[in-house]
């Protein structure tokens, strides 16, 4: 696991980890804490509503999370 470090003013963060159903890896996917990106990026974005603190406690349950995926690392973006 990565242990974070909580950065104090991004909202958007890059992904990386594995699909739960078949193990397959994606790296560098757009998440942001809100559903306030711009308009323009809003293909870019991968999910929405994944606070900093929420990755982090992501990171730290692996597969016992609800969502379809697992977080392995982060970074701002």
């Amino acid at each position: 696991m990565k242990t974070a470090k909580l950065s104090e003013s991004a909202t958007m963060f890059l992904i990386s980890g594995y699909w739960k159903d078949d193990k397959s890896e994606f790296s560098n996917y757009l998440v942001s804490e809100y559903d306030d990106a711009n308009p323009h990026n809003d293909v870019d974005i991968f999910y929405y509503g994944l606070s900093e603190s929420e990755i982090v406690d992501a990171i730290r349950q692996g597969e016992e999370t609800a969502l379809e995926f697992v977080i392995t690392e982060y970074k701002p973006f």
